[in-house]
């Protein structure tokens, strides 16, 4: 189920598979925040989600980069317009 906040915002680890997505922002809080924007997950960085599991498989600036779910919550975006 797609959860979405008022601001039309969700996480990336709820988004569907083969969305295009833009990041809105990353949690603060997150202790790998850092790590998160060092492989591309940064404000207004347009991300495609490939494939779901425990571990995500999205592509970032046409790399295909892993992440665990748990990092995903931390992840908010925004769908972008096909």
């Amino acid at each position: 189920m797609t959860t979405k906040t008022p601001h039309g915002t969700l996480t990336l680890a709820r988004a569907k598979v083969g969305e295009r997505l833009r990041v809105v922002s990353i949690c603060h809080e997150c202790p790998d925040s850092g790590r998160l924007r060092e492989l591309g997950f940064y404000d207004t960085a347009e991300v495609r989600k490939i494939s779901d599991g425990a571990a995500m498989i999205c592509s970032v600036f046409g790399m295909r980069v892993a992440i665990g779910r748990d990092l995903g919550e931390h992840v908010r975006v925004e769908k972008v317009a096909a």
